[in-house]
């Protein structure tokens, strides 16, 4: 069985998907033409058996763009297919009139009785360019972030970043939410909501940010620790912040010194670098250490390794003003040296962790019969049993195959002992089940054991199932789910168009993982 690297054309369901990603938004004012079957006919259109037509009712009422259009698009927000629902969060961006604006603070929206819906508001609010005034937007974010629901707090707060990021909130709008951001980055009982709103907070008053950074630094949640990390540079003043990252960056949580790692390359200073050089010998996560080296190289332009010598070399013969070069600056990242790190492969890619979490997608093409009579899965069966037997000892790892649910072998990762192999493999090889592939809660749960650093997924690149279904909204929330503690993923896209290779590239290069196009 043999592995070729291409981007092959995708089957008719994945063709369908593409469509509905492809589609073009275009929102037009009351008074547009009538559409084909009016309004009448799309709400029929929003109670029809196949989701995807009532995904496409959803975007021809927003092109339709009437308050009454409106108000079912709002309604859509909590249909049970995520084609559908996440089909009205992206549109709903798009809302400008403001009779139409009170739906998204009323009962089918952040009054919601279902979380999910709340949280699908408020973090559209983050992107929604069009809604008039900076006030109006500012007291739906108050309301969301005070509401029971820690996800949707989480999305208000960072909505409030990127609505500040796009010069939507002005002094008047930063000055209602600085004071519930500044007590949600104190005292949130939910770390990853804490952490989150001590970002927003930095962002709308640093001053005020650094009372919670004093405190999140310090705190004994590595979440908090990471988050605070990743902020110390924008609101300290830089010795400060350099001092503490130092300290950080020796903590216990790998997941805090990854955050670290990251936050002391953007400071760009030799300083800081001469802190990163002297974690080369002490680093004992494999995927940090590379990172570390890769984040070295990127801004220098050398090509040294994990040897710190010729790196303190080179930092000898640095000015204490240095800076950058353009050169360094907008070089490529580095290829790591995975044969020289890992002896273990996923159907090609290597294993550079030895903390992480495989996923596999069960669904639809796996099950395929091939020319030689055997299906894909009887392929994956062989792959990642010679994977697993490749992995170093000291390797913790878990499976989570999926398809309308995920399918854990383990609750948390196991160590990657010969019997723990076997057993894994063999509990993958009598996997029989099927159906749709919801990536996205099967990414929530292997994200939910803070020991893993590296989700590796095995997929065809196109989701079905399960809440979450457009990429443009599914990958920038797997991002900010993992801010405070940088999580890479690692993607074998099988059989994928050049599109959704496109589309995927954008998590491996924000998490700092990597993609391999394959096909079977």
């Amino acid at each position: 069985m043999r592995l070729r690297r291409t981007t092959p054309g995708r089957a008719v369901r994945a063709c369908r998907a593409a469509h509905l990603l492809s589609l073009a938004l275009l929102v037009a004012g009351p008074g547009a033409a009538p559409f084909r079957d009016g309004l009448d006919g799309l709400r029929t259109r929003l109670r029809a058996r196949d989701k995807w037509a009532r995904a496409e009712a959803v975007e021809e009422l927003a092109r339709e763009g009437s308050p009454a259009a409106w108000e079912l698009v709002v309604e859509a927000l909590a249909d049970e297919k995520g084609e559908v629902a996440d089909t009205a969060e992206v549109v709903l961006a798009a809302l400008e009139h403001p009779e139409a604006l009170a739906l998204l603070g009323g009962e089918d929206g952040l009054r919601s009785k279902e979380p999910l819906v709340r949280a699908r508001v408020a973090e559209l609010l983050g992107r929604a360019a069009r809604i008039p005034g900076e006030v109006p937007l500012a007291k739906l974010l108050e309301r969301a972030l005070g509401d029971d629901e820690p996800e949707v707090r989480r999305m208000a707060a960072w909505s409030v970043e990127r609505a500040l990021a796009a010069g939507r909130l002005g002094s008047e709008a930063r000055a209602e939410l600085a004071s519930d951001l500044q007590k949600r980055a104190r005292s949130d009982r939910d770390a990853l909501a804490r952490g989150r709103a001590l970002a927003a907070l930095v962002r709308v008053d640093p001053a005020a940010a650094r009372g919670a950074l004093d405190a999140a630094w310090r705190e004994r949640d590595p979440l908090l620790r990471g988050a605070a990390a990743a902020h110390l540079a924008a609101a300290c003043e830089p010795g400060l912040a350099l001092e503490r990252l130092a300290a950080l960056a020796a903590d216990p949580e790998a997941s805090v010194r990854r955050v670290v790692v990251e936050a002391l390359a953007g400071m760009e200073t030799r300083a800081a670098l001469s802190v990163l050089v002297e974690r080369l010998p002490h680093e004992t996560e494999e995927r940090l250490a590379a990172r570390l080296v890769e984040r070295l190289q990127h801004l220098s332009g050398l090509k040294h390794r994990r040897d710190p010598r010729p790196w303190r070399d080179w930092l000898r013969g640095l000015p204490e003003d240095w800076r950058p070069s353009a050169r360094a600056e907008s070089a490529p990242e580095p290829e790591a040296a995975d044969a020289e790190r890992s002896q273990a492969a996923l159907a090609g890619l290597p294993i550079v962790s030895k903390r992480v979490a495989i996923l596999i997608d069960l669904s639809g093409s796996i099950w395929n019969i091939r020319a030689d009579g055997k299906t894909r899965k009887e392929l994956v069966d062989a792959k990642l049993r010679e994977a697993l037997e490749a992995l170093p000892g000291d390797t913790r790892f878990n499976l989570i195959p999926y398809t309308g649910a995920p399918i854990p072998w383990k609750p948390r990762l196991v160590e990657a002992s010969r019997a723990n192999v076997r057993a894994a493999a063999a509990w993958f090889e009598a996997r029989r089940d099927n159906g749709s592939g919801n990536l996205w809660d099967a990414a929530v749960l292997a994200l939910e054991d803070p020991e893993v650093d590296t989700l590796i997924v095995l997929f065809d690149g196109a989701p079905t199932g399960g809440p979450r279904h457009r990429l443009e909204l599914m990958i920038p929330l797997l991002l900010e789910r993992t801010q405070a503690r940088r999580v890479a993923f690692d993607l074998v896209l099988v059989d994928g168009t050049k599109k959704l290779r496109r589309s995927w590239s954008e998590l491996c290069a924000g998490s700092g993982g990597r993609l391999l196009a394959v096909t079977f």
